[in-house]
């Protein structure tokens, strides 16, 4: 009987190829299924003979297939057309790119493939011609004068775009800079890759000395060699009193000015020659020079040109005179500078050492810039060789042991400045050029040979992105914490043009990862203030505020402010003058001691300030004295009479450990306002 059994015994013996001889003798025999020929079995019926194995005449695997000759090469002209065309769809394709945000950002992507694949005239071309397509906000007559003529800004971007990486949040953080995007979110700082953690020591304020010296704080100079006696000082350009300033309102040229520049100065120009010596010059007036321990600068020294007004010539030329001016004013009187935005060319352009890999080029671009002005400092004997050796090779930072006792770090703050665009590479490193590791070593060193420390520098710090970016801001926060108050008596900055304050708090408890260094540098505790950001007023009355300097009364032990005496010129009045006429403003102490409790033995520390700054809540008439004093006693400072205001200056100012100080102008407002001669009024 047939059954299943014995259909799988023949499958099996089919398989095995078994066969059945004579004599019961077993032989092998191959089934047809695994013939090996290499040929066909089958018939081709004239056909040609078809093969198996890859045999014979079949090609094998590894030969190569011929590739369409290249279509005809593109010419440059084309290749900029191509990413010119590719930009301008983006923008205008709403629907695959349907935010400013991600058109900025694909454009921006666009141009770093453009600038690591062709040469610099190529991608500047292409910025000239998106320039005058889409109306960039330039600060040259032309498109053509910004990115290739006297402004020359182009080769730079080449480099900026070239550099950039999606990886770093570079992109989002530069079209956040255009004013389109979200500034990416602040980094958390590992506070383990900069200093140990904060002993209990760090936190012992040092008691007063009960003797006193005197520190001179200079700021913002911006000498004008270019200022024209008589011209239009209300123009409707930038900048005003120039030869070929006019009021195109008022239909007047230098020739008929409605309000011609007095060669002692006005409220919307740059220092003129005469006003800048004039500081000096009055100083015997209120106390001896003779009598100044030393000086601090923190920077600005080049008038406010645009892109294509200013060149290296200038810029030499002015730090050159600037600084012997200095020298020869103050006579052996040592003066410790810093470099602010406007002491470089471009203007804030800043790059780390190590953006240039290639060891055979010069490391930095800039190293021009920095080995003059360390000759300068040398050459005046305020450093010495060995320091103006660090300060020409770390972008004009330095650490200088002052004759009382006192350490000073000076360090350069465009690596934290929005408008250096070399900012927005590698973003999310808070300290790309070590400026910060620097600071943070120096700082080290001090604290273990007990030394007390002021840090200078021109832009004030702050997270909203008013003068300073936000991750570099953390890391110079949380190292300020570190090291206050018993290391770090004070910060000084300038830039604002205006007299403010600005406090640094402890954080909370809760800001540190649990077992780790690691720091979320905004939880801040603000029942805990350490140490006063003292933000210098301007010499350059620019910003429709007068000229202004400040001398402060210093512990000569501890190196905190016991007081500060304000001087201004109403440059208002400057068409009366025969002579500028500079004035005593008024005294920190007795101003902004609420209620007479502080005691007299105490410095203005940050628990002053912070007291300061909560009685502002309450108590209008404490808002509006700041607000008039922050401008130098300006006759056109716009009251602050509404909670917001009020509100503001608190957030904005001493209130505010994680935010930039008060009433601050960006340098891009700063230029709009001038056009619209409303810069006095609060960035609000």
């Amino acid at each position: 009987m047939f059954n299943l059994q014995s259909a799988a015994v023949i499958v099996l013996l089919c398989l095995g190829g078994v066969t059945f001889g004579h004599g019961g003798h077993r032989r092998r025999q191959t089934p047809p299924a695994l013939n090996p020929q290499l040929t066909n079995t089958l018939p081709t019926n004239g056909g040609p003979t078809l093969y198996y194995n890859g045999s014979a005449p079949v090609p094998p695997e590894s030969m190569l297939s011929p590739v369409p000759a290249p279509i005809t090469p593109f010419t440059s002209a084309q290749i900029q057309d191509s990413i010119y065309n590719e930009i301008i769809a983006i923008i205008a394709n709403g629907s695959a790119f349907n935010t400013s945000c991600t058109q900025c950002i694909a454009a921006t992507e666009i141009m770093h493939f453009a600038a690591i694949t062709q040469p610099v005239p190529t991608v500047v071309d292409v910025l000239i011609r998106l320039c005058n397509t889409i109306k960039f906000s330039i600060y040259a007559a032309t498109c053509e004068q910004e990115f290739s003529g006297i402004g020359d800004i182009g080769p730079y971007y080449a480099q900026l775009f070239a550099k950039m990486s999606f990886a770093t949040q570079d992109m989002q953080a530069w079209c956040w800079f255009q004013g389109v995007c979200d500034i990416p979110a602040v980094v958390e700082i590992d506070e383990s890759q900069y200093f140990t953690p904060k002993p209990a020591s760090a936190n012992v304020v040092p008691s007063p000395s009960g003797e006193t010296m005197n520190v001179l704080h200079l700021s913002d100079w911006h000498l004008d060699p270019r200022y024209d006696i008589g011209s239009e000082a209300d123009c409707s350009q930038y900048l005003c009193c120039r030869v070929q300033s006019t009021n195109t309102k008022k239909g007047t040229t230098s020739m008929n000015a409605t309000v011609p520049a007095s060669r002692f100065g006005y409220l919307y120009c740059d220092s003129p020659a005469d006003l800048a010596l004039s500081a000096f010059d009055t100083m015997p007036q209120f106390f001896n020079k003779s009598d100044v321990s030393f000086t601090i600068f923190t920077g600005d020294i080049v008038s406010h040109d645009n892109d294509d007004q200013l060149s290296r010539a200038y810029i030499e030329y002015e730090e050159t005179v600037t600084y012997q001016t200095f020298k020869a004013q103050m006579g052996a009187v040592p003066i410790y500078p810093t470099l602010g935005n406007h002491d470089s060319l471009p203007e804030a352009f800043n790059t780390p050492n190590t953006f240039n890999p290639n060891s055979s080029l010069q490391s930095n671009i800039f190293s021009w810039n920095y080995d003059l002005l360390s000759s300068l400092w040398q050459e005046s004997g305020w450093i010495n060789a060995s320091t103006a050796t660090y300060a020409s090779n770390h972008y004009g930072g330095y650490a200088v042991d002052t004759a009382p006792g006192l350490r000073i770090i000076s360090i350069n703050s465009d690596f934290w400045y929005v408008d250096n665009v070399f900012n927005y590479v590698n973003f999310t490193n808070p300290d790309p050029s070590g400026v910060l590791s620097f600071l943070a070593s120096e700082l080290m060193v001090a604290e273990a040979a007990g030394l007390r420390v002021w840090i200078i520098c021109h832009v004030l710090s702050g997270y909203d992105g008013t003068n300073a970016l936000p991750n570099p801001s953390a890391l110079l926060y949380s190292i300020v914490r570190r090291f206050s108050p018993t290391t770090i008596a004070a910060v000084f900055f300038g830039h604002t043009h205006e007299d403010q304050l600005q406090l640094f708090y402890d954080y909370n408890p809760s800001s540190l990862k649990n077992g780790t260094q690691i720091r979320n540098t905004t939880d801040v505790n603000y029942n805990a203030p350490l140490t006063v950001g003292f933000i210098g007023p301007s010499i350059t009355p620019l910003t429709g505020n007068n000229a202004g300097y400040q001398l402060y009364q210093v512990d000569s032990k501890t190196f905190e402010i016991m007081n500060t005496h304000t001087y201004f010129a109403n440059v208002s009045e400057s068409l009366t003058w025969s002579t500028p006429v500079w004035q005593f403003e008024y005294d920190m102490r007795t101003e902004y001691n609420v209620n007479g409790t502080w005691p007299a033995t105490s410095p203005l520390n940050a628990t002053f300030f912070n007291d300061v700054t909560y009685s502002m809540l309450t108590n209008q008439t404490i808002v509006e004295q700041y607000n008039f004093l922050e401008t130098k006693s300006s006759v056109v400072t716009k009251n602050c009479s509404t909670k917001a205001c009020a509100e503001q200056k608190w957030k904005r100012g001493f209130g505010a450990g994680v935010s930039s100080g008060l009433g601050t102008i960006l340098e891009e407002e700063v230029r709009d306002a001038l056009r619209g001669k409303d810069m006095y009024v609060d960035n609000m």
